[in-house]
């Protein structure tokens, strides 16, 4: 992991975009990637994320405990990377059509260890580890560094509602006080399968 962070500090001197970076990370094999060392201390039953960089990208180890998983989510101010370090990875992916209130739903993939995932900007994606018995490790690179969830739109697919966080958001979340919450839309949508 050292030699990643080291190859990203020098980026400092370059403009940062997409391929840039992707570029970058190609160079490493993590299904190889020496991480523990950042871990050391932390419990893989509970969600955490451990920063390791700040800039000029931000990087963070996320311990996925079984069966955890985000809520539905957009990047609407920040792109990156996932790599998955340890365990395996299920991304779903969806389009929303405010004015047909819909949600389309394409069919999830899952991401073993060594694979990189791009998360473009405004990308809408449930993550989650899948398994019922094993942890999931994953790096994350975003950018800009400096970012906070105002204006990021999160998706309750069950329940149908959708929600606008505002810069008091600590994470992607329905179980926040409710200043955290520019606008929630009760049902807001109904979901389509794309397969």
């Amino acid at each position: 992991m050292k030699k990643i962070l080291e190859k990203i500090k020098n980026l400092e001197t370059q403009e940062i975009e997409p391929n840039i970076l992707k570029t970058t990370l190609n160079a490493f094999d993590f299904a190889n990637v020496d991480y523990m060392q950042y871990l050391e201390g932390n419990t893989f039953d509970v969600y955490q994320r451990v920063i390791i960089m700040e800039s000029p990208i931000k990087v963070f180890l996320n311990i996925w405990p079984p069966e955890h998983q985000l809520s539905a989510h957009q990047h609407n101010n920040f792109w990156g990377y996932i790599a998955v370090l340890k365990g395996l990875l299920t991304e779903t992916s969806f389009v929303y059509d405010a004015d047909d209130a819909q949600l389309s739903c394409h069919p999830p993939k899952s991401y073993r260890k060594g694979e990189v995932i791009f998360e473009p900007l405004n990308v809408i994606h449930h993550l989650q580890n899948p398994s019922p018995s094993k942890p999931l490790v994953t790096v994350h690179f975003y950018y800009p560094p400096v970012y906070n969830y105002e204006g990021v739109m999160i998706f309750d697919i069950k329940k149908r509602r959708v929600a606008e966080l505002t810069g008091k958001a600590p994470g992607i979340s329905w179980d926040h006080p409710a200043d955290c919450y520019a606008s929630i839309e009760e049902d807001a949508f109904s979901v389509v399968n794309l397969w």
